[in-house]
């Protein structure tokens, strides 16, 4: 009975100790990087050269890396980064979005597909066809290069009201 009081003890004290510690060594970090990495899709793919997506958002505030450079993102993600930092982003016509598109009739089911797709968007099992939910895809392109048969190939999203990227109506100075 004694060395249940005594670890319960220990448990609270070494609790208290924890939270004490926790609220005293506190290091405040830059609100606009927590803003930007609430944006970013968190996969954590790397395709930026970063090694994650907190690690990219923090080059993004400092000036080290463009505000375009997270292709999972794509032009909604530059955008809306690049009024936070107040950049100016130039959208180019080879600024697409893409999505995995698996050919079913050729897929043997070995699962390496969506073992290396960060974001869950290829559902299947073990020696079973495998398809890509659209919707979730954000064509970090992870999985075309794991696939051993070739069946997966990455496709153009074809331009919707969700994905259509509307260019800034250019303004003229009347003098």
């Amino acid at each position: 009975m004694i060395s249940v009081i005594f670890f319960i003890l220990l448990g609270g004290f070494l609790g208290a100790a924890l939270g004490y510690a926790a609220i005293k060594f506190r290091v405040d970090s830059n609100p606009l990087v927590d803003k930007i990495e609430a944006l970013m899709p968190g996969g954590q793919c790397g395709q930026c050269g970063e090694a994650g997506c907190r690690q990219a958002a923090e080059a993004m505030v400092k000036g080290d890396l463009n505000p375009a450079s997270c292709p999972p993102g794509g032009a909604a993600l530059s955008s809306a980064v690049a009024n936070m930092l107040g950049v100016s982003l130039e959208m180019n016509e080879e600024d697409v979005q893409w999505v995995a598109h698996i050919d079913e009739a050729n897929c043997s089911g070995c699962t390496r597909c969506y073992k290396a797709c960060p974001f869950d968007a290829i559902v299947g099992a073990n020696k079973q066809i495998h398809t890509v939910i659209s919707d979730v895809c954000t064509g970090c392109q992870l999985c075309s290069n794991a696939c051993p048969q070739n069946c997966l190939e990455m496709k153009k999203v074809a331009p919707d009201v969700s994905v259509w990227y509307w260019a800034k109506p250019k303004t003229e100075l009347a003098t």
